[in-house]
């Protein structure tokens, strides 16, 4: 029962409005037709001339009260209605002026008629006049024309100091609402979180260390640039060189002084148009305008401030560079114009320090097909495309081959005989190295097991690179190889770099493999700055002298007793010395004067696929020397 007496008590409160209407009209209607109809008995009674009855007197004096009742609580209800209005119209105007929200009224010409918190500068003007000039445009045009369809936009509301106030602004249009007619805005203050955008910003766009803009902000203004369609621009890429040597002499901070003060000249070298950005470590950016000609003449002049020397608190500061150049052209990307800079930068860098090199469409060439070569690559030994050839190895003192090197060739379906000195990089920059070399090594030792021999068993040469020995599975490539093959140990010779021999487990790995009894040669002596002192500290059996150092032994007398020493050296230390790319008759006269013990190159024999070494080995007990009956150029595998 309560529990119903609660329901009703709840519908009773939660009446319609309409309901409460009713009602009310009710309550003043009853009180008004009980004082219509007293007076009419009042009229009645005198018009015909009748005394109303002493009941007849109490109801109307009744009737009059309540009237007069009615109206006074009218009265009062009413007086007590606007009390609570402006308690509230106060309330709201102290909660506008006390938040960080602006409430605006615009009449039909967007003039302000009302707004919170005061803003005296604002009303009776026009709010496109209380704005900065650049934004009156866009902002009549969503307020007016036509009907506002995005609610929000932000106003850069000016104040009296004349900066503006960002507001993030929506808009209700009660222009047809008669109680209103305006627009009625209201903006929540973000001033301070659009500074903090902008702050942020400046520091995502913009270098630390030397203030300059970084590399996307340099990209930012290439693609601004290639969007604007204008003409007579070029990126220029400033590579540094020298830092690295300044960083181990005097330390990093000496490195950051130079890089402000190259930052620096470079800002005053170029255009007050141009932009200069620090897109590297060591890399600048420079977006200039000019012809052709101009932009050589900047590259010339950057490079010349740049080869000035450096004062920083550490000492003088010697620095070099190269420049690389490109146009920016119509139709390209921002990617792409990035891409023929550093083309360029590259070509620059092979020249030497302080070249410039403009882009060439060889140059995008040349990368284009590196790319094919790296993507071909990917599946060319499943598709039969690589094979090995066998450059011999001649024992000048027998005049016999004493040995062979298994070299990889290429024969792509396409673009023909591709050399090793051209694929090799490609393989070892795609991480495909490895696995081409351990082919190569099961390969070899496989088909070396079966060569015949007349004399001593042959040797087998396989390049290892550093790359290999980095990756730690040399030692078990090899083990399992011989395993697989039946190649004797003593059979097989690694050749290995003399920059691959200084890492870290090189020691372990190369000891591993001679206590095994492999061979290990030192590849290419002559080609780097190598020491002959630190010839016998190294853990090798064979000494091989690089093509570069025998290519002037005939007519360099320095070279000659370069070469000397080493066969001495070889011969004190029982290390048998190898020479490599013997292309004339004068150069194996001089080795042979030397001493030296064996030699390869085009002058003995081209490398040869398998049948044409079986044919040379099954000739005359493998004897090879020039002028004598031996391969044909060309036989089996060209070179």
């Amino acid at each position: 029962m309560e529990h119903t007496r609660r329901r009703s008590a709840s519908g009773r409160r939660r009446a319609h409005p309409a309901d409460d209407a009713h009602l009310r009209l009710r309550e003043q209607l009853v009180p008004q037709l009980a004082l219509v109809a007293a007076v009419l008995a009042l009229l009645g009674s005198a018009l015909l001339d009748v005394d109303l009855p002493p009941v007849a007197g109490a109801a109307l004096a009744g009737c009059l009260l309540l009237t007069t009742l009615q109206r006074s609580a009218a009265v009062r209800d009413g007086a007590r209605a606007a009390a609570a209005l402006r308690r509230s119209e106060t309330v709201h105007r102290a909660l506008a002026a006390a938040g960080s929200d602006v409430v605006l009224e615009l009449d039909g010409d967007l003039r302000v008629t009302w707004v919170t918190p005061a803003r005296p500068g604002l009303l009776g003007r026009p709010l496109t006049d209380c704005v900065p000039a650049e934004d009156a445009a866009a902002l009549r045009t969503w307020l007016v024309d036509p009907l506002p369809v995005e609610r929000r936009h932000t106003v850069r509301l000016l104040e009296d100091a004349g900066h503006p106030r960002e507001l993030e602004t929506t808009v209700s249009d009660l222009r047809a609402d008669p109680a209103v007619r305006a627009l009625v805005l209201q903006g929540r203050d973000v001033t301070a979180r659009a500074e903090h955008e902008r702050a942020l910003t400046a520091l995502a766009f913009t270098d630390p260390l030397t203030g300059l803009p970084n590399r996307a902000a340099h990209e930012r203004a290439l693609d601004r640039v290639l969007t604007d369609g204008a003409a007579d621009r070029s990126v220029l890429l400033v590579e540094v060189h020298g830092l690295r040597a300044v960083h181990e002499d005097a330390g990093r901070y000496a490195v950051e002084a130079a890089l402000v003060e190259v930052a620096r000249r470079l800002r005053a070298t170029v255009r007050g148009e141009d932009d200069v950005a620090r897109v590297d470590a060591e890399l600048f950016g420079v977006l200039a305008s000019g012809t052709p000609a101009e932009v050589d003449r900047l590259a010339a002049r950057c490079l010349a401030v740049l080869e000035a020397p450096i004062v920083t608190g550490a000492g003088i500061v010697d620095l070099g560079a190269v420049v690389g150049l490109a146009p920016v052209s119509a139709g390209l990307s921002t990617a792409q114009v990035h891409d023929r800079a550093e083309l360029a930068l590259a070509d620059a860098r092979a020249t030497g320090s302080g070249a410039v090199s403009r882009h060439r469409p060889e140059l995008s060439a040349v990368r284009d097909r590196r790319e094919r070569l790296r993507a071909d690559l990917v599946g060319a030994r499943d598709r039969g495309e690589l094979e090995l050839a066998w450059l011999p190895v001649v024992d000048l003192a027998e005049h016999r081959v004493a040995g062979v090197e298994a070299l990889m060739r290429w024969r792509h379906p396409d673009l023909g005989d591709v050399e090793p000195e051209e694929f090799l990089p490609v393989a070892a920059r795609a991480g495909m190295a490895v696995d081409l070399q351990r082919w190569v090594l099961r390969d070899a030792t496989s088909a070396a097991v079966r060569l015949p021999h007349a004399g001593p068993a042959l040797r087998l040469g396989v390049n290892v690179s550093a790359a290999h020995l980095a990756a730690g599975t040399l030692v078990a490539d090899v083990t399992r190889a011989l395993a697989d093959s039946g190649l004797p140990a003593g059979r097989l010779v690694v050749e290995l770099a003399e920059s691959a021999l200084t890492g870290p487990r090189v020691h372990d790995d190369v000891s591993a493999l001679r206590r095994m009894g492999v061979h290990v040669a030192l590849d290419d002596l002559g080609r780097g700055a190598t020491s002959l002192t630190g010839l016998g500290g190294l853990p090798v059996d064979v000494i091989k002298l690089d093509r570069s150092l025998l290519s002037r032994i005939d007519r360099d007398p320095y070279v000659r007793a370069v070469c000397a020493a080493v066969v001495a050296l070889g011969e004190t230390l029982r290390v048998e010395v190898v020479a490599e790319g013997v292309e004339t008759s004068g150069q194996l006269a001089v080795l042979e004067s030397l001493g030296c013990g064996f030699a390869q190159g085009f002058l003995l024999s081209r490398p040869l696929g398998l049948a044409g070494l079986v044919e040379l080995l099954e000739s005359d007990g493998g004897r090879l020397w020039p002028g004598l009956p031996g391969p044909v150029p060309g036989a089996g595998v060209r070179p």
